[in-house]
C-alpha cells in the first residue's frame, strides 16, 4: 500500500509511465500525493476515492482522474481489481504548453453514455487487458492507447488555472512533515515536532494541515499506523498486541474505534474473513 506521503512513483522498464493492475481486499490508501497525474479504472468491484475535500464511489467500468500534486486517498469495503496509470509530470509538459496551468476533469459521472466516455472507458479497458497479457512488444500498444486516452482527456477535458501553483506551494511545505511521519511512524510523534520541522508556529501548522490534508495531524499519524497493521494483520500471523506495539499504537481502545470505522469491522473479524 502506498504511504501516507509525497508518494515516489516507480516507473516500468521501457515505459515512460507507470502502470499496474492489482487486486485487494478492504484496501485502505491513506492520502498522499505526486507530481503524476493519476487515473484510476475500477475493472470490478467498487472504490471509494477521496480527492481534496470530495469523496466518490467508483464502480466496475469506472474511472477517476487525479491532478498533479492533488491529495488523494482511496478505500474499498469488499473485493477490488483496479487499474492504476500514473503519467510523469515532464511527459506531459513536454507536449502541452503552460502545462503548468493546465488542470484535467476529476470526475466524470455525468458523461455516462456519451461518445467520449465511452470511448475513454473502452481505451482504459482495453490498457488493462494488455498490460495483464504483456505479450510481444505490448509497451508499443499500451502506449498508443495510453496517448490517445490523453489526447481525449485533453483536448475535451482540460481547462486552465491561474493560481493552480498556489496549492502545490503549501503542500510542498509539508514535505518534509509526511516523509518524517513516514519513516518514523512506529515511534511517538509530537505535534511540536511536526510543527518545528514545518518551520512553522503549532497554530498555524495544525490549521495549514488541516486544510491541505483534509485531517488532522494527529488523525493522520494514526491512519498510517493503521494502513500498516492492516497490512500485517493479512500478511503475519502475529498477534494483534504485538503488530500494534510494532506500529506505535499504544492505545488499544482508540485503535479499536478508529479501525472499525475504516474497514467496517474488527481485527479478528477481518483475519477471519480472510481465511474464509
Amino acid at each position: 500500500m502506498q504511504q501516507y506521503t509525497h508518494e515516489n512513483v516507480r516507473s516500468i522498464p521501457h515505459l515512460p509511465i507507470y502502470c499496474d493492475r492489482y487486486e485487494d481486499y478492504r484496501q485502505f490508501s491513506p492520502r498522499h500525493w505526486h507530481d503524476h497525474i493519476e487515473i484510476i479504472y475500477v475493472v470490478s468491484g467498487s472504490l471509494q476515492v477521496v480527492c481534496g475535500e470530495n469523496e466518490y464511489t467508483l464502480k466496475e467500468n469506472e474511472f477517476f482522474v487525479i491532478n498533479s500534486n492533488k491529495i488523494h486517498g482511496t478505500q474499498s469495503y469488499e473485493r477490488v481489481r483496479v487499474l492504476l496509470v500514473q503519467i510523469p509530470y515532464a511527459y506531459l509538459d513536454s507536449y502541452i504548453d503552460d502545462y503548468g496551468q493546465i488542470r484535467f476533469r476529476e470526475c466524470y459521472e455525468t458523461e455516462n453514455g456519451s461518445r467520449k466516455y465511452e470511448q475513454m472507458k473502452s481505451l482504459l479497458k482495453s490498457i488493462a487487458h494488455i498490460y495483464r497479457k504483456k505479450g510481444k512488444g505490448y509497451e508499443l500498444r499500451l502506449m498508443a492507447k495510453v496517448n490517445e486516452f490523453l489526447y481525449i482527456l485533453f483536448t475535451n477535458y482540460s481547462y486552465k488555472e491561474m493560481n493552480a501553483g498556489k496549492e502545490s506551494r503549501q503542500i510542498a511545505r509539508l514535505k518534509d512533515v509526511l516523509r518524517y511521519v513516514a519513516k518514523n511512524y512506529q515511534e511517538p510523534i509530537a505535534l511540536k515536532e511536526a510543527a518545528d520541522i514545518a518551520s512553522l508556529n503549532q497554530d498555524y501548522f495544525c490549521r495549514m494541515f488541516k486544510k491541505c490534508m483534509g485531517v488532522t495531524f494527529l488523525e493522520y499519524v494514526n491512519q498510517v499506523r493503521i494502513n500498516h497493521i492492516h497490512e500485517e494483520l493479512l500478511a503475519t500471523e502475529d498477534s494483534i498486541t504485538d503488530i500494534l506495539e510494532h506500529n506505535g499504537f499504544t492505545n488499544y481502545k482508540v485503535f479499536s474505534r478508529m479501525f472499525k470505522a475504516q474497514f467496517g469491522m474488527t481485527p479478528r473479524e477481518l483475519r477471519k474473513l480472510q481465511e474464509n
